[in-house]
């Protein structure tokens, strides 16, 4: 008598995980990661301009003059978006 065996395993259909990758709960999740840590990551670029704004408006107005800014400038300096 001869016995054959299977050394291929096949998932099982039907399966919770099955459910869930059918409805787009595993992507989902993964996109709600990607959300997590790009909203981390601007969170922690407004903390930087917002400390740079604060230390710019702790300067004098004759101390700006002689960087060349006004104080009309540290919003757009601060956000980076300043051109001369």
């Amino acid at each position: 008598m001869t016995t054959f065996t299977n050394t291929q395993t096949k998932p099982t259909p039907g399966g919770i995980k099955d459910a869930f990758d059918f409805l787009g709960v595993t992507s989902l999740f993964r996109e709600i990661g990607a959300l997590r840590q790009r909203m981390a990551e601007n969170r922690g670029v407004r903390t930087e301009q917002a400390q740079m704004a604060r230390e710019l408006a702790t300067y004098s107005d004759a101390e700006l003059g002689e960087l060349g800014f006004s104080r009309a400038d540290l919003p757009s300096i601060a956000a980076g978006t300043y051109r001369r």
